[in-house]
């Protein structure tokens, strides 16, 4: 193996603990939100917030060079996990949940 291709590696390692790292603080505000949400009586899922935060990320994604197929997946396991993390809070706030996260 090449020095070349180990400090390739080492740079791969850093980024994949800046994306782990960026997605925990990420589901760590959904966390905050869902509670907010719970306390203030506002309903769980909304629809047309998915839809725009799906429609920034292929923006986004498209101008850093990435498919829209890629982005797409990525935040339907994003927002799968949000709505996972937000049936737990309002399990613990209320009985039912609004909307489900698959809709969107």
């Amino acid at each position: 193996m090449t020095e070349a291709l180990l400090e390739y590696r080492r740079e791969l390692d850093r980024l994949d603990d800046q994306i782990l790292e960026v997605l925990s603080r990420r589901l760590a505000i959904c966390r905050e939100v869902a509670s907010h949400k719970v306390e203030a009586g506002i309903p769980m899922m909304q629809t047309n917030r998915v839809a725009e935060v799906k429609a920034r990320a292929v923006t986004q994604g498209k101008d850093r060079g990435l498919s829209e197929n890629f982005v797409l997946s990525l935040y339907e396991i994003v927002i799968e996990e949000a709505c996972r993390i937000e049936d737990e809070i309002i399990r613990n706030g209320t009985s039912a949940r609004v909307k489900d996260c698959k809709q969107a």
